[in-house]
């Protein structure tokens, strides 16, 4: 059986839409003797550096990416249901190849949120995937996507147009994907299935000289795990279960699949499993742990360290506060100093003493904090 690894995965990252714990998915991945699996969240990278870490302490390949929502204009935000205009969005797959790639990934979440976004949306358009696609790999995404959605209206000429933009700008680094998930055989009533579409994709593969993948939308991990995950979208879309006619997926299909379900599943194109392992081999594994870095605080010449700065300054405002230090405060005052020199983080404080009492100096009101001491 060809070897396969997941690259269109959701977690709990994609809020209110998938449901999949990062670390069970990797427990599931590592267990089936997968190598790596990718992390394709709707819209952003907020589970990026979990994901990193959960990976290498699998020894798994960690594979960045995101599934961003695309529009046509990222900066049109006026929309009219009375006049039968709506915002219409695209799914599109982008992976980063390596660290370059993954700066680019994160400048289009980035502007996505700070340019796009648009109701609980946050969007790209093409004019930015072009000035950051350096270092990512593209891929036809699923049925939501623009090229699948111009086959699933029968728009050939159209979708054919989409997928030469997207070969110019990507080239050997974009690749047609297959999805099969069943109840998906009369999509939005149009009499069209997903197979259909799919065999149509693979026409264009073979026209374009484009190399397939096979995917599965994995929105949770395991397949019973559909009956949490449909109250999960009612909360989302703020509709009950019971009602007929609200967004639910159309089988339990969702779930994150072994390579035997997916090798059984994709029979007939072997070479889209192999092609999931090319991918692998293109992408460099990320670090994405750093050290934290903070402005340098300057130090008063009588004080060596910043921990004996912080030191002197927290007892100056606990006599101020109290008058006298009792065994009890001081207990309680070397014990907090010692977990803020344990943690590194005697400068933090500084420099937020620093801004609170120079606030409270010139008038402006300052707050009781959250949890950092501030003099």
């Amino acid at each position: 059986m060809p070897e396969y690894l997941h690259l269109h995965c959701h977690t709990q990252y994609s809020l209110l839409d998938g449901a999949s714990d990062i670390a069970t998915m990797m427990d599931k991945a590592k267990a089936d003797g997968q190598k790596g699996l990718a992390l394709t969240d709707h819209g952003n990278m907020f589970g990026a550096f979990k994901f990193v870490a959960e990976a290498r302490k699998r020894d798994l390949k960690p594979i960045i990416g995101c599934e961003f929502y695309l529009v046509e204009d990222r900066h049109i935000r006026s929309f009219s249901k009375a006049k039968g205009k709506r915002d219409r969005r695209f799914h599109q797959l982008l992976l980063a190849k390596d660290q370059g790639g993954y700066e680019n990934l994160s400048k289009l979440c980035s502007l996505g949120f700070m340019e796009g976004l648009y109701s609980k949306f946050p969007r790209i358009d093409k004019e930015l995937v072009e000035k950051y696609h350096e270092g990512l790999i593209a891929t036809s995404c699923c049925i939501g996507a623009e090229i699948p959605q111009a086959l699933l209206h029968g728009q050939q000429e159209k979708a054919e147009e989409k997928l030469r933009w997207w070969l110019d700008l990507f080239g050997e680094d974009f690749y047609i994907e297959l999805q099969r998930h069943r109840g998906l055989e009369n999509i939005d009533g149009l009499g069209v299935s997903q197979e259909d579409v799919n065999q149509q994709l693979i026409q264009l593969a073979n026209k374009y000289g484009v190399k397939i993948i096979a995917t599965n939308d994995s929105h949770y991990v395991e397949e019973e795990d559909w009956a949490p995950h449909d109250i999960l979208l009612c909360v989302n879309t703020n509709r009950l279960q019971q009602e007929e006619k609200r967004f639910k997926f159309p089988s339990p299909d969702f779930y994150f699949k072994t390579q035997a379900e997916i090798g059984h599943l994709f029979i007939d194109v072997p070479q889209a499993l192999d092609n999931t392992v090319e991918i692998y081999d293109k992408i460099e594994t990320l670090q994405l742990a750093r050290d934290v870095l903070l402005p340098n605080f300057p130090l008063p010449e009588k004080f060596k360290t910043q921990d004996d700065y912080l030191r002197h300054l927290t007892y100056v405002g606990a006599k101020r506060r109290y008058g006298t230090i009792t065994p009890q405060i001081e207990e309680r005052l070397n014990f907090e100093l010692e977990v803020i020199r344990q943690s590194g983080y005697p400068g933090y404080f500084l420099i937020v003493q620093d801004f609170t009492t120079t606030a409270r100096k010139i008038g402006v009101a300052v707050g009781p904090g959250r949890g950092s001491e501030e003099g």
